[in-house]
C-alpha cells in the first residue's frame, strides 16, 4: 500500500516521522513508495512506534514558536525605545544648550543700554508722557546697534508704554515709534522693576520674536523701559539638520518654536475657552487659531500626523514655564524588531531541522538502508549550507548595526564640538595671555636649569602653578560674569594686582620695547575689590595704552600710585597721541570706540567702568599736558580702622 508526503512548511519535521515505508522528499512533488520496498518494521523502530511522541513535540513547537517570536519582537522594541529615549535625552541637552546660547546672545544688550546716560536723559526729558519731541540721533543710534548686532528691533518705551524711539523708525507703518505696548507682559514686568521676557507675535510686524525688557531708572525711579526683540529663525533652521522633530511649548502647551513649521502655534491639548480668551486679549500669538495638533500619548509612545515617536521632554530654566521636546521616529526600531523576529523564526526552524536530522540518524542506526543514509547526508549538507548563510547574514547585520551606531556617535560628537567652539571663542581672549606667560616662564626655566640656578627654576615653576590657578579663576569669573554674579568685594593688595597684570602682558611689553615705570608699594596697602576682576580692568587699560603707542617711536607706560585719606588713586599714563577731545565725553559709553573697524566692539572701557563702580570706585580719562592719555582709577582703601 502506497504512502504520500507533500512538500510544505512542515516537510522537514514530517520527514523524521517513522512510517510504514521509507519517505523520499522531492521539492514540489508527491512521491509514492510501494510496499515492496519497505524494510522490516522491527529493524527500523526496534518494535516500538515513536510517531505519537514526535507528533506531540511538533505540536508544542508549532504552538510555542509564534509566542517566542512575538516576545522576541516585543523585547527588541522595548530595548529600542529605551535606546531612543537615551538618545533623545542627549539631544535635549544639545538643543537646550543651543537655545540657551541664542537667548544669552542678546541678554546683556538691554542691561548695558538700561544704564546708558544718554537714553536715561532722553526718557527724563520726555517726562514719561511722550510729549517731548523725538530725538532722531537716538533713533539712528538704536538703528546702528540693531544692524551691527543682527537684532530684529531695539526700542525705548516711556513709563506709559508708548514707544519714543526705535531702531525701525524709518519703516513707515511698520515702525514701533508712537505705538503703545502697555498691555504687553514684558512692559508690565519692567515697570515692576523685574526683567521682562516674553515670546510673542509682533502686533505691528506680525513676526514672531523673543522680547527682553529691562527697567530704566533715574535716582531709584523707573522712568521707562528698553526692549530688545530677536527672532529665532537661525535657531529653528539649525534644528532642522538633526533629523528629529524639535519644538518648544509655553506653560499652556502651545508650540511657539519648532523645526516643523506646520506645528507652530498649535497646542498639545485643547485649550480652555477662558484661557484662549486671555491669550487672545494679550495678542501673544496674534490671530493664530491655536488648534490642537492631535497628539495622542500612549504608555511609551506618542502619535502625531500619522507617525509614531518616542517623545523626550525637559523644562527649560531660561523661559517662564517653557518645555523643550524632541520626537524620534520609531519606524527604524520597528524594522529592527521585525528583523529580530525573523531571526528567531529562522533559529526555531534550524532547531527543528536539527532535531529531524538527529532523529533521522537514530532511525538509520536502527536499520535504515544505505540509500536513506546517503539522502540524510545530502540533507545535512543542505542544512549546513543554510546555517552558514544564516550566520553570514547575522554577521552582516551586526556589522551594519555597528556602522550605524558609529555614524550616530560621530553626529553627536560633531554637534558637541560645534557647541564647544561657540563657547570657547569668548574665553580665548582672557586665557591666551596667561598661556603666553606660562610659555615664557617655562622657556626661562629651561635656560635657568641649564645654568644650574635651581632656586630660580623653582620660582618659575611656582609662577606657572600660580598662572594655571589664575586661569582657572579667570574662566570661573567669566562664567560668573555671564550669569550676572554678585562680585563681592574683599581686601586686595594693590601691588599684587598691578604686578599680576604686568606679568600677563610681560611678553608683549618686551616685544614692543615699552619702558614700564612702576614702583611696587608695600603688601599691606590694600583696596576693596576682587583681584581677578581688577586685573581685568588693568589689563584692558594696559592693552589700550599699548595699542595707542603702536606707531609711537618712544613707548613709555607710567604707573603712579597716590594714597589719600579713604581712597587710593592709580594713574595709568602712556606716551601715545592722546584721546581726541570730541571722544572724551563718550569714552565710557557702550559700543563707542576710537579704533579702526574690526579691532573692537567698544565694550572694554564700558565694562571696566562698571566693574570699578561695583566696588565703590571711579574710572576717568584725560589727556596729559605734555602728551599722552591718562586713565585714573580710584578705589576705596581697605584696612582702615
Amino acid at each position: 500500500m502506497g504512502w504520500s508526503v507533500t512538500n510544505g512548511c512542515f516537510v522537514a519535521a514530517l520527514s523524521v516521522f517513522p512510517s510504514k515505508a521509507p519517505v523520499s522528499l522531492v521539492t514540489g512533488r508527491f512521491l509514492m513508495i510501494s510496499s515492496s520496498d519497505r524494510a522490516p518494521s522491527s529493524a527500523r523502530t526496534g518494535g516500538v512506534s515513536s510517531w505519537p511522541l514526535l507528533l506531540g513535540a511538533l505540536c508544542v513547537v508549532v504552538l510555542v514558536a509564534p509566542w517566542l517570536v512575538w516576545r522576541g519582537i516585543a523585547w527588541s522594541e522595548q530595548k529600542a525605545y529605551a535606546q531612543l529615549a537615551a538618545t533623545g535625552s542627549s539631544r535635549l541637552t544639545l538643543y537646550g544648550a543651543a537655545l540657551h546660547s541664542e537667548l544669552d546672545k542678546t541678554r546683556n544688550i538691554p542691561l548695558v543700554l538700561a544704564g546708558d546716560p544718554q537714553l536715561i536723559d532722553f526718557l527724563v526729558a520726555a517726562g514719561g508722557t511722550g510729549g517731548s519731541p523725538r530725538a532722531e540721533d537716538i533713533d539712528r543710534r538704536l538703528q546702528g546697534l540693531s544692524e551691527a548686532l543682527g537684532i530684529s528691533a531695539i526700542y525705548l518705551l516711556d513709563s506709559h508704554g508708548t514707544t519714543l524711539a526705535a531702531s525701525n523708525w524709518t519703516e513707515g507703518a511698520g515702525s514701533f515709534v508712537g505705538q503703545n505696548f502697555a498691555f504687553r507682559p514684558y512692559f508690565l514686568a519692567a515697570m515692576e522693576g523685574r526683567d521682562g521676557r516674553y515670546f510673542a507675535l509682533g502686533t505691528t510686524s506680525n513676526l514672531p520674536g523673543y522680547y527682553i525688557a529691562l527697567p530704566v531708572r533715574r535716582g531709584g525711579r523707573i522712568v521707562g523701559a528698553v526692549v530688545v526683540k530677536t527672532t529665532m529663525d537661525d535657531l529653528e533652521h539649525g534644528w532642522s539638520g538633526g533629523g528629529e522633530k524639535v519644538f518648544v511649548t509655553d506653560r499652556h502647551g502651545i508650540v511657539f518654536l519648532s523645526n516643523e513649521p506646520r506645528w507652530r502655534f498649535g497646542s498639545l491639548a485643547p485649550l480652555d475657552p477662558e484661557l484662549r480668551h486671555r491669550i487672545g486679549e494679550s495678542r501673544q500669538y496674534g490671530d493664530a487659531p491655536l488648534a490642537p495638533l492631535g497628539l495622542v500619548v500612549g504608555t511609551r509612545l506618542v502619535s502625531l500626523d500619522g507617525q509614531t515617536y518616542v517623545m523626550v521632554s525637559r523644562p527649560l530654566v531660561d523661559g517662564e514655564g517653557w518645555t523643550l521636546h524632541v520626537l524620534l521616529d520609531v519606524a527604524a526600531s520597528h524594522a529592527r524588531a521585525r528583523d529580530l523576529g525573523l531571526l528567531v523564526a529562522a533559529g526555531l526552524l534550524l532547531a527543528l531541522l536539527a532535531a529531524g536530522f538527529f532523529l533521522q540518524r537514530a532511525r538509520m542506526v536502527r536499520g535504515y538502508t544505505r540509500d536513506l543514509e546517503r539522502r540524510v547526508d545530502q540533507r545535512t549538507v543542505a542544512l549546513v549550507e543554510t546555517n552558514h548563510r544564516l550566520e553570514a547574514e547575522v554577521v552582516e547585520r551586526g556589522r551594519a548595526e555597528e556602522e550605524l551606531k558609529a555614524k550616530q556617535e560621530e553626529l553627536v560628537q560633531a554637534t558637541k564640538l560645534a557647541a564647544l567652539g561657540q563657547m570657547s571663542a569668548g574665553m580665548a581672549h582672557e586665557v591666551n595671555q596667561p598661556l603666553a606667560a606660562i610659555r615664557s616662564f617655562a622657556d626661562n626655566a629651561v635656560t635657568l636649569l641649564d645654568l644650574g640656578r635651581t632656586e630660580q627654576v623653582r620660582d618659575n615653576l611656582a609662577e606657572i602653578a600660580g598662572l594655571t590657578e589664575r586661569m582657572a579663576r579667570i574662566t570661573g569669573q567669566l562664567k560668573q560674569f555671564a550669569r550676572k554674579s554678585s562680585g563681592a568685594a574683599e581686601p586686595v593688595a594693590v601691588g599684587a594686582v598691578v604686578e599680576g597684570a604686568l606679568s600677563l602682558l610681560a611678553g608683549r611689553l618686551r616685544a614692543e620695547g615699552v619702558d614700564v615705570r612702576w614702583t611696587s608699594p608695600s603688601a599691606d596697602l590694600k583696596v576693596w575689590g576682587d583681584e581677578v576682576r581688577l586685573q581685568q580692568v588693568l589689563i584692558n587699560l594696559f592693552r589700550n595704552a599699548l595699542d595707542a603707542m603702536r606707531k609711537t617711536p618712544s613707548r613709555r607706560l607710567e604707573l603712579a600710585l597716590a594714597v589719600e585719606a579713604e581712597t587710593i588713586r592709580l594713574d595709568v599714563r602712556d606716551s601715545g597721541p592722546g584721546i581726541p577731545e570730541d571722544a572724551l565725553p563718550r569714552l565710557f559709553e557702550p559700543f563707542f570706540t576710537t579704533k579702526a573697524a574690526g579691532e573692537g566692539m567698544g565694550l572694554g572701557l564700558s565694562i571696566s567702568d562698571g566693574i570699578v563702580r561695583e566696588f565703590g570706585g571711579q574710572l576717568s580719562a584725560a589727556n596729559a599736558a605734555d602728551g599722552g592719555a591718562v586713565f585714573t582709577l580710584q578705589l576705596r582703601r581697605a584696612g582702615l580702622s
